[in-house]
């Protein structure tokens, strides 16, 4: 198995938080990862973009350039990651229904089903700030999303990660809350 994954949202959205969980969770299955980031000066509200590659086989490549899966929870994450280029986009594309009243995302998007290599998915993560207050969890339930639509990944998993980590023990709870949340609120586009 080989597969690549971005997460891009703003910072204190969980982004980077969800990359390690994810691979935190494929190591523990004796999987190679690699996650970078890459974010804003600003450690809160700046872009922010993490990218995993996960691999039955040694990594020896830092970055890609398509992701396999492609979760996008701001307008500016998704023009970065996906308008500068069709051939950018993913294979899984994931996409927060907020973002969808914007014509120049629209647009891409029409692009991008034309175009027929891109399953595209919409989320209402956003529901589950208001149900835990915080933008924190957004990451997290990006995460939930994506199992609910790659079958290579799953809750379970991710679940015993987000239990056992010390980083998360505080906020286990809403982080479980929001990853089977994320999981309900996908739909197709």
């Amino acid at each position: 198995m080989h597969i690549t994954i971005r997460l891009a949202g703003y910072g204190g959205y969980g982004v980077v938080t969800a990359s390690r969980i994810l691979g935190l969770a494929f190591t523990q299955q004796d999987y190679h990862t690699l996650q970078t980031e890459s974010h804003g000066a600003a450690a809160r509200g700046g872009s922010c973009i993490a990218d995993l590659t996960v691999s039955s086989n040694p990594i020896f490549e830092l970055g890609f350039d398509r992701p396999d899966i492609l979760a996008t929870l701001t307008a500016s994450a998704f023009l970065k990651c996906c308008s500068i280029s069709a051939d950018l986009s993913s294979n899984l594309l994931i996409i927060e229904s907020d973002l969808l009243s914007s014509p120049s995302i629209q647009s891409t998007l029409k692009t991008l089903k034309q175009e027929g290599s891109t399953q595209i998915f919409q989320t209402e993560l956003s529901k589950i700030t208001e149900e835990l207050g915080h933008v924190r969890y957004l990451g997290v339930a990006s995460l939930g999303a994506i199992t609910e639509v790659d079958d290579r990944i799953n809750i379970e998993m991710l679940e015993k990660t987000v239990r056992s980590d010390v980083k998360l023990k505080r906020f286990a709870k809403e982080n479980l809350h929001a990853l089977h949340r994320g999981a309900e609120l996908v739909n197709p586009y």
